[in-house]
């Protein structure tokens, strides 16, 4: 690969020029199309998959400059900071220092066999995201990755693939051990760990630790890191698929062992089977367990548990079963594993596209520098740039449309019981509209969402009463559907406490986002880009994915709620790239490797096309990836 060529010059010019040229969202002058006549329901007429989705390849993808050479090659993505840098040095405390890498060797951002490989441009013709944005996020939309360029460094090979490096032999690799290593090496840029020893399962019995340092507030520059762990939720008999595989080994290189321990990432397993598992630390049965079960290279990295474990903890919880208590060993986690301020929980059939340290760092960056002012209104939209204009835009129609109505907006803590003591800041005035948008602005986020926030009191979605030692008349309470997001430690632990205090508990979903309002706490819908499968435009989909029956202050609290469960909206809900569940994500995905999409969901396969090369896809996020068909592609 001798004529490869690095992205990250270009990038930073591209990025500091006028980059209208480059957008990829629409503009709500785009869409002048007359309102639908639709009497079978909203949403129907243009409920027409769109073909461009699985149209092209790598051979027309259309450059974003045209000083690129042809045919484009692929080139080595460096998202991460110019580490020891006269300006990184005035921000960050210590020395960043490479790390081990999988190969035995230090890792090289400059070597292909270490990196995400990216073709600089975007296939002709594919469409833009119907929801959310690449500009309002700061994500790069301009450039694409082949199965074969995103995932050659973690494992991926075919025929036809040009290497030089030798095979590893991933049975010999202990992520553990390079993730721990790959921490000491660079321990002045963070806070003396605790020493608390690092445990292979979550206890059974509950413990009380310290919480990491928080050094926020009156301290200058140079600052000490703080550190995230990245948390992937899996189940003891998951089918490991070379591509799950892949996928986590992607996690680690990207988001750990290139930062420099930056992050950290877990497998957190919910042993399912009760009697497999976990009376006192039997170390012998541990092993055994993951053995049978778990990749070696991913033994170390692993933590298990079971629902013994959660009932230990949470007494006076009647509810431990995963899907109605999804934070509860994430509360756990974050009390044995206290040397994080945050924690990304991921799950196992999400898939990034793109590349993860980049997609993670914007979103945590647009949640940092969101105001508090209206937050919570904005929360409940989905963002959509071709009814919303830009995100600036956005904020001043969400404004307009609460003028006399700042007394219905949340205003710091909004704690509906006198037990609630909010940990979170009071505002620094009384009234949001005296707020020129500043107060929040630079303060991280408790929680980061990838779907909206919304009042789910007055609907009818799914799990709306579902509360525990809580009345659901008088719980204020908001949600936000898939529990994969971002969670700080204070919040994990002010959730923590009240289950193991007052025994109250809500839903998964609405667990963090209620605690986050009655503490007074950050929470942020980040509006990452969202495809839709079909041929609707962006003005008609605003109408129905954001009903306005609750109020502008309410936006889908309502009775006419978007996420109402009676299923008049399945066509668009389950047409979406990024969803609790849905087809979208797993044909674009199956697409990019290489198979035909599923030929029992909504299409024949027939737009499987081959001759134009391996399908490419931007750095976006998918969820639900469920079928993933054999473990290697058909040929292309």
């Amino acid at each position: 690969m001798s004529d490869q060529y690095s992205l990250s010059h270009l990038l930073e010019q591209q990025h500091l020029a006028d980059c209208t040229k480059y957008e990829r969202q629409w503009r709500p002058s785009d869409d002048n199309s007359p309102p639908p006549n639709e009497p079978v329901g909203p949403g129907t007429m243009r409920d027409v998959r769109e073909e461009q989705f699985y149209l092209g390849g790598k051979n027309t993808v259309q450059p974003w400059d045209d000083s690129f050479p042809s045919p484009l090659m692929p080139a080595i993505y460096d998202p991460y900071p110019d580490y020891n840098s006269g300006v990184w040095s005035d921000t960050w405390k210590g020395t960043f220092r490479t790390c081990e890498g999988p190969r035995g060797g230090t890792l090289d951002r400059q070597n292909v066999e270490d990196m995400v490989l990216t073709y600089p441009g975007v296939q002709g013709g594919f469409p833009y995201p119907k929801y959310g944005s690449y500009e309002a996020l700061g994500l790069d939309g301009y450039t694409c990755t082949t199965r074969a360029s995103r995932l050659a460094a973690y494992g991926y090979s075919e025929s036809g693939l040009n290497s030089t490096a030798d095979p590893i032999v991933w049975d010999n690799v202990n992520w553990g051990t390079l993730q721990s290593e790959c921490l000491q090496r660079n321990i002045n840029r963070y806070h003396e760990p605790k020493r608390t020893p690092r445990l292979s399962i979550l206890p059974l019995n509950p413990i009380r630790t310290e919480a990491p340092a928080n050094d926020d507030e009156g301290i200058s520059s140079p600052a000490t890191k703080k550190r995230t762990a990245v948390v992937l939720r899996a189940w003891h008999d998951i089918v490991w698929t070379e591509n799950l595989k892949e996928h986590v080994r992607s996690l680690i290189m990207e988001l750990s062992l290139h930062s420099g321990a930056e992050y950290e990432v877990f497998l957190l397993t919910h042993v399912k089977d009760n009697d497999l598992l976990l009376c006192g630390v039997d170390e012998a049965k541990i092993r055994a367990l993951k053995k049978k079960f778990i990749p070696r290279e991913f033994w170390d990295i692993t933590v298990l548990f079971d629902e013994r474990t959660l009932q230990s903890w949470y007494p006076k919880v009647d509810e431990h079963r995963p899907v109605y208590q999804y934070a509860q060993p994430l509360q756990i986690f974050s009390t044995v594993f206290p040397d994080f301020h945050y924690y990304w929980q991921l799950e196992m059939d999400a898939r990034f596209t793109g590349h993860t340290y980049h997609f993670l760092e914007r979103a945590s960056e647009f949640a940092k520098q969101q105001s508090r002012k209206y937050l919570w209104e904005r929360n409940a939209y989905f963002y959509i740039p071709g009814a919303h204009g830009t995100w600036e835009e956005f904020m001043h129609t969400v404004d307009k449309s609460l003028l006399k109505r700042e007394s219905n907006t949340v205003w710091g803590p909004a704690p509906p019981h006198s037990w609630i003591q909010p940990v979170g800041p009071e505002p620094p005035i009384s009234s949001p509209q005296d707020d020129d948008y500043e107060w929040g602005v630079g303060e991280e986020a408790d929680l980061i969402t990838f779907l909206p926030i919304f009042d789910p009191s007055d609907t009818t979605w799914v799990f709306w009463n579902l509360l525990w030692n809580l009345p659901i008349e008088t719980t204020t309470r908001r949600t936000s559907p898939v529990m994969i997001g971002r969670f700080s430690h204070r919040l994990l632990q002010v959730m923590h406490n009240a289950q193991i205090e007052q025994g109250v508990a809500l839903v998964s979903e609405m667990m963090p986002s209620s605690f986050a309002l009655w503490h007074g706490l950050k929470a942020v819908h980040a509006p990452h880009p969202i495809y839709a499968d079909g041929k609707w435009m962006p003005k008609e989909l605003n109408n129905i994915v954001n009903k306005v029956a609750g109020g502008p202050e309410k936006i889908n609290g309502g009775k006419d709620s978007f996420w109402n469960w009676d299923h008049k909206l399945d066509h668009i809900v389950y047409r979406m790239s990024y969803m609790f569940t849905g087809q979208p994500a797993e044909d674009f995905y199956r697409r990019w490797l290489g198979y035909k999409p599923n030929p029992a969901q909504y299409t024949d396969g027939s737009r499987h096309q081959d001759p134009q090369g391996r399908n490419w896809f931007d750095g976006g996020h998918l969820n639900t990836e469920l079928d993933k068909g054999p473990d290697m592609a058909v040929p292309v």
